[in-house]
């Protein structure tokens, strides 16, 4: 992980499951439509049945949820295509990282700065093209239309 990123572990979520095999080479980026600390307690309840890997808070604390060894609950009703090959949520889940900016569009530049850092980071760790850094609103059209970010803008940045 990038030494610039200080990961906080303090909210851990147990909307997880197994990966079953898939390499992760995704991820999606959302946002949260209300505030840092209901949004952590709402992922890391039983009784939500979503999660995240990361959530970004606007003042760019990033914390960690669940272990990127594991599948985040986040996809939801969605589908993509992986050349030529359609997967639908779950399988998106099995091989993505999800990461959620806390608001709904007023991020902050500390808060885009370790999106940067962290999304920077997991690309070379695991791999990923900035091609397969998408938003939710990508693998959701019409569904979802978060996060309330350029997405290729955001892409166009990325190494």
């Amino acid at each position: 992980m990038n030494s610039e990123l200080s990961i906080n572990t303090a909210y851990r979520s147990p909307n997880s499951s197994d990966r079953c095999g898939a390499r992760v080479d995704t991820m999606i980026i959302h946002h949260t439509a209300g505030g840092l600390m209901g949004a952590l307690r709402w992922l890391c309840s039983l009784q939500a049945k979503v999660s995240a890997h990361y959530v970004i808070s606007r003042a760019g604390e990033v914390f960690q949820l669940v272990d990127d060894s594991r599948a985040a609950w986040h996809a939801g009703r969605s589908r993509w295509n992986y050349d030529g090959v359609e997967a639908d949520g779950r399988s998106i889940n099995r091989r993505s990282i999800g990461i959620e900016l806390e608001g709904s569009g007023d991020f902050r530049v500390k808060q885009l700065t370790a999106l940067y850092l962290l999304v920077t980071s997991l690309m070379l760790q695991y791999h990923i093209p900035a091609a397969n850094v998408l938003g939710h609103k990508e693998i959701a059209p019409g569904r979802k239309t978060d996060p309330a970010l350029d997405m290729d803008r955001f892409r166009e940045k990325l190494p």
